[in-house]
């Protein structure tokens, strides 16, 4: 069991009560970190109320806060993306950062900052692997990750920290992974359109990890954050494996995902290849590099 430290800092993440900020609540709890969230309907301990459309915020604790972490943002997976949904996922992301930027000042002990971003913000190119150097691309999320960033980059003005552009996050409960395991589970999991695009992903741990890794080095900058880049066929047939499921459906054409999520099936149709060697470079290690490493970590017993 965790106990908070009175000698150690104290984190605020924005966007805390989601798939990663859960996680790494624990993880810095594990530390003897005291940790807060900013949430729009606090109930627990902890939690302190914030509204960014609204630009409201309980300010009782600003100024114990020694890293900021911000997570804030809606699930481009969830809905469909009608006009007013990519309107809400990219203010709820630019809007809440800016806010943020806002109340830097009342948080006088503020040390470091950890502003989260989309390692899709590349043009999907085949064959070709992108680094941090490479410009924007030019679709959707593209330009939701460059306004974000830009977003990001006003509270950087004000305190040191980096930017993570984070890869698919697989993780034993919820997220993208819990979505393929679903049919896979039934015996009906397929790989999807040519099975041979390839997206990069990381372990949720390793995210975390890394997320503490930053703010022990004084990271700055921006970094992609993928322990492999793996094709969509691999992740399906790997899954099946250790879920010890059959797999004979043949692949979901992309014209169906396309009728059938519209303009969000380029979260799984992208073919894209990001870059780790900038992290590395600076010291990280990978602990989930390989698709068997990841599973075995989810579903071996024991």
């Amino acid at each position: 069991m965790s106990t908070v430290r009175d000698d150690m800092p104290t984190v605020l993440i924005a966007g805390g009560s989601g798939l990663i900020g859960g996680h790494l609540t624990r993880h810095f709890k594990d530390r003897g970190y005291r940790v807060y969230k900013l949430t729009r309907k606090p109930k627990k301990h902890g939690q302190i109320y914030w509204n960014p459309e609204n630009e409201k915020i309980n300010t009782s604790k600003l100024a114990k806060v020694d890293i900021l972490i911000n997570l804030a943002g809606e699930n481009i997976g969830s809905k469909r993306w009608t006009t007013e949904r990519k309107a809400q996922i990219l203010s709820s992301r630019v809007q809440s950062t800016k806010f943020l930027a806002s109340i830097i000042p009342q948080m006088t002990r503020l040390k470091y900052y950890i502003g989260a971003s989309g390692v899709n913000c590349y043009d999907a190119v085949p064959d070709q692997v992108f680094s941090e150097d490479a410009p924007y691309g030019h679709d959707y999320l593209a330009q939701v990750v460059k306004e974000w960033e830009a977003a990001h980059q006003q509270v950087l003005d004000q305190v040191k920290g980096a930017i993570l552009r984070i890869s698919m996050v697989l993780s034993r409960h919820g997220g993208s992974l819990h979505l393929m395991k679903q049919p896979i589970y039934w015996g009906v999991g397929a790989a999807v359109g040519p099975g041979t695009q390839s997206s990069p992903w990381v372990h949720i741990d390793d995210l975390c990890r890394l997320m503490l890794f930053a703010y022990d080095q004084r990271l700055e900058g921006t970094y992609n954050v993928l322990g492999a880049n793996s094709t969509n066929i691999e992740m399906t047939q790997r899954l099946a494996k250790w879920m010890k499921r059959p797999l004979f459906m043949p692949n979901i054409p992309a014209f169906f995902l396309r009728f059938l999520l519209g303009e969000r099936a380029i979260l799984v149709l992208s073919d894209l290849k990001a870059s780790n060697q900038k992290i590395i470079d600076a010291g990280f290690v990978f602990k989930y590099t390989s698709l068997d490493s990841t599973f075995k970590s989810f579903f071996k017993k024991g």
